[in-house]
């Protein structure tokens, strides 16, 4: 397993404490309680490693301002 550290824009992180907050307030007995870092890992585990790395490759881009090499036609 690959731990991975990310930073989150203050409102999108905030949407997923108040998830947590939400989900622990429906589902009172859970236990252990739901937490927001959890509920990144599963949104985030949809994802192959193909979206992942076409999500980067798209980041890296708009970053950057010009075409990556993946996407360069050979």
């Amino acid at each position: 397993m690959i731990t991975l550290t990310l930073q989150l824009p203050e409102p999108v992180a905030a949407e997923f404490f108040q998830a947590a907050e939400e989900l622990n307030d429906r589902f009172a007995g859970a236990n252990p309680k739901i937490e927001a870092k959890s509920l990144m890992a599963f949104a985030l585990a949809r994802h192959d490693c193909d979206d992942v790395c076409a999500q980067f490759d798209l980041a890296l881009r708009l970053v950057r301002a010009r075409p990556s090499r993946r996407s360069t036609p050979s």
